[in-house]
Formats: structure tokens, C-alpha cells, sequence
């Protein structure tokens, strides 16, 4: 477990201040609106606790938008001051939701911020997490209501009357415009699926059951087209990470994972691999930073109208000093790729070429396609 999980603002890291340390002078009156989005915990499954995200009416967008962020420094700062809204609630309850969870609901799939008036007791504790966006305080919900008409659009009020398997909700939604970030929410909010089935779903697990919905759609797409013959190098770095992205000959994707030393999860350096040539039957062993990757290298080629092997390199390096979920890896991958591409003549070229420097045995791993990773992770 990393120490940030131990210590919650003790400075066991031997820093003089905690990125995530919290302002306790922070008033619940200063929490007047909440962007589309919601938090629903996973710990006491099924019993859980569930809320809206709060922040200040000040841009509140802002506070929920990665698309946006700059620097480590600047979401901390930002997420530090959004509050999640707790309530313990049972998830089968979203197949027939009470008042509080169809508010939540309403402000969920508006595409504005809505403003709000909350009554409750702040908890000054940090949530920090892998695969989620941190935020800094929890807010236990005596009272939650709307201040003003959230702004739904027609096509998700249809696909959320409508009584549609999961799957084909979320993707009836991507085709229609609408981000994986906000259907991740509505999915979260237990608003799509069959009716009688509906449940709350965790954030963290909602994040990438998206992901790989989406992608596996994309992926069946695909398969029809016609197989690239180019190897290209796409890169990009951001947030103490750096991205080198492979397009090649073939239909299989591969993430490479190179935590260094001093990183924020790596104690040592430490090297993580895991691929898919058909069809992933298995939970990743990179878990929501594998799925987090495959859906913009799905998009990109679903885009390009191309069947390719993608090999995706991440470095994680030591200015990657706080964990900010997998959003990290997600944009990270889908700006490189809209950026220019380095031509090669061979794999080879590429694997030499790219800024992620990879060991000789996961080199050769890459190479040869191999579906069982034990002898190179």
C-alpha cells in the first residue's frame, strides 16, 4: 500500500507539506454547486456510500474537467477543494430511487453545473485513489437539494427511459457525442440498463467498465477494416508521465508499464506488462490504467478507419509525485495520438526510436506477440 494511504497528511514522506493536506477552515456554505458528476464508494458493497461531488460556485466545471488541468500542483489544488457528498445507501435502490438519489441523478446528467444547498457535516479527510480524480473533503448528507432546473438533453433522457442492456446504453450515448467522461457518471449514478436491474456502481469500477465497453465495441469495428501497413511513433508527456505509442501491422494491443524509483507508487524501479490479441477475458494485472489506454488507441484507429497492433510505452517517472487516476493515462495517450507521427520501416526502428526506453527481454516480448507475459513481468 503506498504511504500516502498510511499517512493521510502526517508527512511520513518527509516533505514539509502535504499535497493533500486540507483547509480546515473550509465552510459547507462555501459548497454551492456541483458539476455533472457524482461519487459512489465501493467499501461495504453492497451498502454504500453515495453523493454528489461538491465544489465552490466558482467555475465549478473546472473542477471536474482533466481536459483542462496543467500541473500536478494545479489539480491538487483544484480537487482539494471539492468535497464528496456521503449518504449510505443500498445499490439496487437506483432501480427505484428516492428523492435524494433522483436529485443526484438530475444534477448528474445536466450538462452544466447546478447549484445546490446542502446541509451537512464536513470530514476532514483526503480521498486519495489510483484509478479515481482525488478530492479533499467528505460531506456527510443530512439535506440535499437543487436550487435550480438542471439541463438534460433529450437523447440521454431517452436512452435513460428506455429499457436498454447496459452496454447498449453506453455506447448509444458515445455514438450520440456524449464523453466517456459523462457516461461514466450516468452509468455510476445507476441510470443506464435494464430498468428492474439498475444498480449504483462504484466510481472506480464505473471509470473502467466504460472504458472497456466502449473499446470493445470500437474494437469489433475494427476487425472489418483494412490492416495498416505502416509502423508509426506517436509521443506525448504530461504530468511526470511520458507516452510513446506504437501503430504497427497486426490487430492486438500491448501496454508497457515502467514505474521508476521515486514515482509516486514506486519504491524501486518496477516493470508491468499485459496484452490482448483477440478478446480480454481477465481483469488486467495494470488494472484501470490498461482499459484507461485501449479506449483512445481504439478511437484512434476506429477514427482512421485502420486495424493495427498498438503497443502503448508508459514512463512513470519521479515527477509523478501524487496520484491523480487514471484520467493520467486516458489523456495522455489520446493527445499523443492526435499529434504528428514518426514514420519507420520496421517495428524495430520504432521500439529504438521512442523516448520510452524499454529493457532488451520486454523488447522481445513486444516483438513476438507472445500471449503469456510471466517470463518478461
Amino acid at each position: 500500500m503506498h504511504l500516502c494511504l498510511k499517512c493521510k497528511g502526517k508527512l511520513l514522506c518527509d516533505r514539509k507539506k502535504c499535497l493533500f493536506s486540507v483547509d480546515g477552515r473550509v465552510d459547507i456554505k462555501d459548497l454551492e454547486a456541483t458539476p455533472p458528476s457524482v461519487f459512489v464508494g465501493r467499501f461495504g458493497y453492497p451498502k454504500v456510500f453515495v453523493g454528489p461531488v461538491l465544489t465552490p460556485d466558482e467555475n465549478p466545471e473546472v473542477f471536474d474537467s482533466p481536459w483542462m488541468w496543467n500541473s500536478i500542483e494545479e489539480v491538487v489544488k483544484l480537487r482539494m477543494k471539492v468535497a464528496r457528498g456521503i449518504k449510505l445507501m443500498r445499490v439496487e435502490s437506483a432501480s427505484s430511487p428516492d428523492g435524494y438519489l433522483s436529485r443526484i441523478q438530475e444534477a448528474v446528467a445536466s450538462i452544466r453545473h447546478v447549484g445546490v444547498e446542502v446541509e451537512g457535516n464536513l470530514v476532514k479527510r483526503p480521498e486519495i485513489d489510483p484509478i479515481a480524480k482525488p478530492a479533499g473533503l467528505s460531506v456527510e448528507i443530512k439535506n440535499f437539494e437543487l436550487e435550480e432546473n438542471p439541463r438534460i438533453p433529450a437523447k440521454v433522457e431517452k436512452v435513460y427511459s428506455d429499457d436498454l442492456p447496459a452496454k447498449e446504453a453506453v455506447f448509444e450515448l458515445y455514438k450520440k457525442g456524449f464523453s466517456d467522461y459523462y457516461i461514466q457518471k450516468l452509468f455510476s449514478a445507476g441510470m443506464l440498463g435494464l430498468m428492474k436491474k439498475r444498480k449504483l456502481v462504484p466510481t472506480r469500477w464505473s471509470i473502467t467498465a466504460v472504458h472497456d465497453m466502449i473499446a470493445e465495441r470500437l474494437r469489433d469495428r475494427i476487425a472489418d477494416y483494412r490492416e495498416t501497413g505502416e509502423f508509426l511513433l506517436y509521443e506525448y508527456e504530461h504530468f511526470g508521465n511520458r507516452f510513446s505509442i506504437i501503430i504497427c501491422p497486426g490487430n492486438f494491443f500491448k501496454l508497457v508499464e515502467i514505474w521508476r524509483k521515486g514515482a509516486v507508487w514506486s519504491e524501486s524501479d518496477w516493470i508491468g506488462c499485459d496484452e490482448e490479441i483477440v478478446r480480454k477475458k481477465k481483469y488486467s494485472v495494470l488494472s484501470g490504467g490498461y482499459y484507461a489506454a485501449k479506449l483512445p488507441a481504439m478511437e484512434y484507429l476506429n477514427r482512421n478507419r485502420r486495424k493495427a497492433g498498438v503497443v502503448v510505452l508508459r514512463e512513470i517517472t519521479p515527477d509523478y509525485t501524487a496520484p491523480l487516476g487514471v484520467w493520467v493515462v486516458e489523456e495522455g495517450v489520446r493527445k499523443a495520438l492526435s499529434g504528428h507521427a514518426k514514420s519507420f520501416d520496421s517495428l524495430d526502428e520504432a521500439i529504438k526510436n521512442a523516448a520510452v526506453k524499454v529493457p532488451e527481454r520486454v523488447e522481445k516480448w513486444i516483438r513476438t506477440k507472445q500471449n503469456t507475459l510471466l517470463d518478461f513481468c
